[in-house]
């Protein structure tokens, strides 16, 4: 599967506020458990606007960091996740 958050999160007043792929590293890098040289290929490759092939297991994993993530709003987790739900 190909995982490419390379697209902007919006606040509630619709301005750009940050890209998808740029947060979600800054939360995969500061991981202290799981898998840290692929938490970090991750990281890097998101950083920097890259697709990131990951098979099922990984995809279930990628989304439970973020829905787990305690200092992302839901105004990031939400387009995220679902831009997840559609990878396939």
């Amino acid at each position: 599967m190909q995982v490419d958050l390379n697209f902007d999160l919006v606040g509630l007043d619709g301005v750009k506020v940050a890209v998808a792929g740029e947060l979600i590293a800054g939360v995969l890098a500061a991981q202290t458990k799981g898998d840290a040289i692929k938490l970090l290929d991750w990281a890097l490759s998101f950083y920097k606007k890259e697709v990131v092939t990951m098979d099922a297991s990984d995809l279930i994993k990628l989304k439970e960091i973020i829905s787990n993530a305690e200092n992302v709003t839901v105004l990031a987790k939400s387009p995220i996740l679902k831009y997840l739900d559609t990878v396939k």
